[in-house]
């Protein structure tokens, strides 16, 4: 199982940065044509950047109108979309990877997390915040926890961002929960990716993923994160 997941982890993070046919996958909502092509949820990216250079208010996600309800409905799609890409598109091995990927329990890792921060993951801002800091660590090899008033700071400011945005305030449940799940799915892989290429001791290798998992973020939102540093002021 554990070479499997390896296997799993490497193949995606090729095929995210690599495949341009995956533009055009899915309907709005899904992977790609959804988050990347819109823009990571139809805002810009200099809407993030000033976002980051701003102080908003503390966060609240108690009734946030983009918080959203998982159901297994929406759960399976989104598990058929990262299965579908892990197998290369091959049918016959989709139901397999899916199985490997559930078992893996990448959403429940991911919400561990968030916990200690007090991030909601049915929160489709604070999925995002952790979603850049999480590929940030990856890219740059550093470890994001130390500070954790800069975290604190981005959550704010992404959520201001986010919560302001017309469009956003009109998406479906169903929309919301496959944008979260989609990142939270692509946070767990490149985390874990990165991590596997660390112990592999392959310098080349390890620099091949984190060009992966940089490129990946700037489809995803605009942001090349190799020019940002985290501190306990925040992004700079």
């Amino acid at each position: 199982m554990k070479s499997l997941r390896t296997v799993l982890i490497l193949v995606v993070i090729a095929l995210i940065a690599g495949n341009k046919t995956l533009a055009q996958i899915g309907n709005p909502g899904l992977m790609y044509q959804g988050a990347f092509n819109n823009a990571m949820f139809l805002t810009t990216k200099g809407a993030i950047e000033r976002g980051m250079k701003s102080r908003p208010s503390a966060v609240n996600t108690a009734k946030s109108s983009l918080n959203f309800v998982s159901t297994p409905e929406v759960h399976n799609k989104v598990l058929e979309l990262i299965a579908s890409l892990a197998a290369k598109g091959d049918k016959d091995k989709i139901k397999s990877a899916a199985a490997i990927i559930e078992k893996a329990n990448f959403l429940d890792e991911f919400d561990k997390v968030l916990k200690p921060y007090g991030f909601n993951s049915h929160n489709m801002p604070d999925v995002f915040t952790a979603f850049i800091v999480l590929s940030w660590q990856a890219v740059k090899g550093s470890d994001a926890s130390k500070y954790p008033e800069g975290i604190q700071i981005f959550r704010k400011q992404i959520h201001s961002v986010m919560n302001g945005n017309a469009t956003l305030s009109k998406f479906t449940n169903a929309q919301k929960q496959e944008m979260s799940e989609t990142l939270a799915y692509m946070a767990m892989l490149f985390t874990y990716g990165n991590q596997n290429q660390i112990k592999s001791g392959n310098t080349a290798a390890l620099a091949a993923t984190r060009e992966n998992i940089r490129q990946g973020v700037i489809k995803v939102s605009g942001i090349d994160l190799t020019k940002y540093t985290l501190s306990n002021e925040g992004f700079n």
